[in-house]
């Protein structure tokens, strides 16, 4: 038989040690799990590095070309898509590697050799335009791509109007937002209601404090001098193009108003 505790003290002592196993199991557990966590996170966290990592590389390899003004030429893009698509291998919801990928896919649709793959990639774009939004749907840069994306596209519709007005909204003075939106705005002008011409209107404005030359090349692409004419700020730039404008024009018919579609 054992031998019995024969103490109140000792009987005391056996109580607590007994009560400390399960406390000291618990914490153990804990810890592990704390552990466990930790190192998900560590893992994540060097993922989401390595995918930044690819998508810094790819856009350095482009920059080269379109600092130059030039579209990178079949072999940079073939890099440039390389490091995007691994970059997705490490993290498959990255933003940054998906909006990555549809700018990428708008350079090579300018590079395309045929109507029916421009088309394909234009589309392909949209749809990460698109799957981006769903996670930085703030972004004015991603709304202003979109709508980009669907003036390509030639469909002017809602999705292209609310791209618009989301990217006006959440990017007046970015530079730009505003080229973007205001290259789409007047090739969809005759389909905007009058509050997004009011808008586009404002963008122009904007614009001539922070680029009011790039401004004026877009504008003067599409002959619509009447939006910038009244604008003291553009009349140094548009002064020689405003007086032709107006001296061609006639009788009552606003200067240098015309569409391109």
């Amino acid at each position: 038989m054992s031998q019995e505790l024969s103490t109140p003290s000792e009987r005391t002592s056996a109580v607590r040690t007994g009560h400390k196993d399960p406390v000291r199991r618990r914490d153990k557990a804990i810890c592990v799990a704390l552990f466990i966590l930790l190192a998900l996170i560590a893992v994540q966290c060097a993922r989401l590095g390595l995918a930044g990592l690819l998508v810094q590389r790819a856009q350095d390899v482009t920059d080269r070309w379109t600092s130059a003004s030039r579209i990178p030429n079949l072999a940079v893009i073939r890099q440039a898509d390389t490091y995007l698509t691994d970059s997705l291998e490490y993290a498959a919801d990255n933003p940054w590697s998906l909006e990555a990928l549809g700018a990428l896919y708008l350079t090579r649709m300018h590079a395309a050799r045929n109507p029916r793959e421009a088309l394909a990639l234009t589309r392909d774009a949209r749809v990460r335009f698109l799957q981006v939004l769903k996670l930085r749907p703030t972004s004015p840069f991603l709304w202003a791509n979109l709508a980009l994306t669907k003036l390509y596209l030639n469909e002017f519709d809602d999705e292209m109007l609310s791209a618009l007005r989301h990217a006006d909204e959440l990017g007046p003075w970015e530079p730009a937002v505003q080229e973007t939106i205001l290259f789409v705005g007047l090739a969809a002008w005759q389909d905007l209601d009058s509050g997004l011409q009011q808008k586009l209107a404002g963008t122009i404005a904007r614009g001539a404090s922070r680029n009011p030359r790039k401004m004026f090349e877009i504008v003067k692409s599409y002959t619509r001098f009447d939006l910038v004419c009244a604008i003291e700020e553009y009349k140094r730039i548009a002064g020689p193009d405003c007086k032709k404008a107006t001296e061609t024009a006639r009788p009552g018919e606003p200067i240098g108003k015309g569409f391109r579609r």
